[in-house]
């Protein structure tokens, strides 16, 4: 994710180009694009498509079993240190700016569960309510994690949601 900061720079200095970045992914694409948006106020819009700014994922279950909650475990020096720089939900400060950022959660997603990106925005309210009105999360019924990475409207939404001239 820290790349991200020099392809940017280089973007703009080699390539002229300017104005504001939107960024978006899936899964872990959508959580890197969304602690981006923390660390680079270039970024104005994020498009997280089944994602989360909650890295600790409590509740996080296997893709093949979702009646196995996973042990998160601890991390080692190096997970331990990005998450405390970089965690979205550590550093909820850093989005009073309000950039937009659009989840789409898949409802059923026990992997990736959508109550981390509610619990964000919940969160960003307590703190920053107009930056808050600017975070939506949007459940889609019906889909679990693999699933909602591969569905045809969940993926148009979040590709929408980068492209549109409002973004949101």
């Amino acid at each position: 994710m820290l790349e991200s900061l020099r392809v940017l720079d280089w973007a703009q200095a080699v390539l002229g180009v300017a104005g504001e970045v939107r960024a978006g992914g899936l899964s872990m694409g959508g959580d890197v694009s969304v602690a981006l948006a923390g660390i680079d106020d270039r970024v104005t819009h994020v498009a997280a498509c089944v994602a989360t700014p909650d890295w600790t994922r409590p509740g996080m279950t296997s893709l093949d079993r979702p009646d196995e909650v996973l042990d998160q475990g601890v991390g080692d020096r190096y997970a331990e240190w990005i998450r405390a720089r970089l965690d979205p939900m550590l550093h909820l400060d850093r989005y009073r700016r309000g950039p937009v950022i659009a989840f789409d959660c898949a409802d059923l997603d026990t992997n990736v569960p959508a109550d981390g990106a509610e619990r964000f925005k919940a969160a960003l309210a307590a703190r920053h309510p107009a930056a808050a009105a600017r975070v939506t999360v949007t459940r889609r019924p019906g889909l679990g994690h693999l699933d909602g990475a591969r569905d045809a409207r969940l993926l148009e939404a979040c590709v929408g949601r980068l492209t549109s001239a409002g973004g949101g």
